[in-house]
């Protein structure tokens, strides 16, 4: 078969069966399933080792260790000591709950890795009083989704793991590459809230504590903020791999859920192993899939005369880190992050060594820009979460949804363009993990 006709076959197979809503894995699968069954050099054996070979990484272990941390936390009631801390730090700012959401949405991604977690967590608890308090329901849904991203950014993060292992980075010093930009992000959101707040006339939430209700909260709060310390802390001493981290932020939960919150029963951990396995099964189909497209797509060197086209077009480092920040940004409209990664980042991530971009500040750019995805349509699942919360027609969530995407945008920009403001932490604290 030939190249042209192959790639025709791959792309407009995956195009028909994910427009007829097949889902995203299926559709990956089948497309390749076709090319091998219609090429006589190939063997119907190379799907299952190929497959088998996309998910044959000690890395990939690192997700499910951090899905389950992330769904036991929420189950123990770590989401509301998180939301407790955040209204002691900037509750009485105007647009107070505001605020809360977004600083909540970065402590929660600083210790579940999940942006869909984050949603279902700390949407749960504010959009319904954010709506009792006069918000609009359009902006509440924005915002929590729009700030849902900050946990694909600020370690530990699950994309960053799946990068890390496409790419051959370390996970380690991607991690610690994410938190300036994740502040970042979380800065802005809040700039953004505060205006709505000016606008709507919506204030502070004022509310007096004692001494001792203060020491509670700030207490219970650093409890789950002590995982945040020993998956990086662990990390970046070189005492744990990132793998190793996500299994004693897994116990650590475990341990502190059951000493600390009292809560924790046999069926509770069952129930949520069994939640971290359907979940970890749905992303690992995805990882599989995506690796036998990418392996068909280079086996016809398809991806070696896309190579060819970036250099010769974005050979200029900046030129090339702006397009392939546009790229995945389409690309997260439509597709989950796992899937976008594996096929497209092995073409990209030796041309950007090769013309002169640091491998860190390519990574951390996909992945803002994937994560980024998960609030525009038609994927969009964090803003499909969150509208579901608020009761709310997609729709009505979009004027706000253009306004965080914009400014989201134009962060990328600002790191594309300086680059130390993502890398001059990782040299500074991780100068040996750089370019591993």
């Amino acid at each position: 078969m030939s190249p042209e006709l192959a790639l025709s076959v791959l792309l407009l197979g995956f195009a028909v069966l994910f427009s007829l809503g097949v889902p995203l894995a299926f559709s990956l699968l089948f497309a390749s399933l076709s090319v091998i069954a219609a090429d006589p050099d190939l063997d119907l054996v190379i799907m299952p080792l190929r497959l088998y070979s996309g998910l044959d990484s000690f890395l990939l272990v690192a997700i499910p260790g951090f899905m389950f941390a992330a769904f036991m936390m929420n189950r123990v009631g770590v989401t509301e000591d998180i939301v407790a801390l955040s209204d002691l730090l900037v509750g009485r700012i105007k647009g107070g709950l505001a605020h809360i959401n977004v600083v909540a949405s970065m402590l929660m991604g600083g210790v579940s890795g999940s942006s869909t977690a984050d949603v279902a967590g700390v949407g749960a608890i504010l959009i319904p009083t954010m709506n009792k308090k006069g918000y609009d329901r359009g902006f509440s849904a924005s915002l929590t989704a729009a700030s849902s991203a900050i946990g694909s950014v600020i370690p530990p993060s699950i994309l960053m793991v799946i990068y890390g292992a496409t790419a051959n980075v370390s996970v380690g010093a991607l991690f610690i590459a994410g938190y300036v930009p994740g502040i970042l992000v979380g800065l802005q959101q809040l700039i953004l809230a505060y205006l709505y707040a000016r606008r709507a006339g919506i204030g502070g939430e004022v509310q007096e504590r004692s001494a001792r209700e203060i020491g509670i909260i700030l207490l219970k709060g650093f409890v789950p903020l002590s995982v945040m310390v020993i998956i990086i802390g662990g990390i970046v001493t070189g005492v744990m791999t990132a793998t190793e981290s996500a299994a004693v932020a897994s116990v650590y939960v475990v341990v502190v859920g059951a000493a600390f919150y009292r809560n924790v029963t046999v069926p509770m951990i069952l129930e949520v192993a069994a939640e971290t396995a359907r979940l970890t099964a749905v992303v690992m189909l995805c990882v599989a899939t995506a690796t036998l497209f990418g392996w068909l797509m280079s086996f016809y060197d398809i991806l070696g005369v896309a190579g060819d086209l970036f250099q010769r077009f974005a050979s200029d480092p900046l030129v090339f880190m702006g397009f392939a920040t546009v790229l995945f940004l389409v690309l997260g409209t439509f597709m989950d992050p796992a899937p976008a990664m594996l096929i497209f980042v092995p073409v990209m991530a030796p041309i950007a060594i090769g013309i002169g971009v640091e491998p860190l500040q390519l990574g951390i750019l996909v992945i803002m820009a994937l994560a980024i995805g998960k609030i525009t349509p038609p994927y969009g699942i964090s803003l499909l979460l969150a509208c579901t919360i608020a009761e709310i027609p997609l729709s009505r969530s979009l004027k706000w949804t253009l306004a965080f995407f914009g400014a989201f945008c134009a962060l990328m920009v600002v790191l594309i363009v300086w680059s130390d403001v993502t890398l001059f932490l990782p040299r500074l604290m991780v100068p040996d993990m750089m370019g591993k």
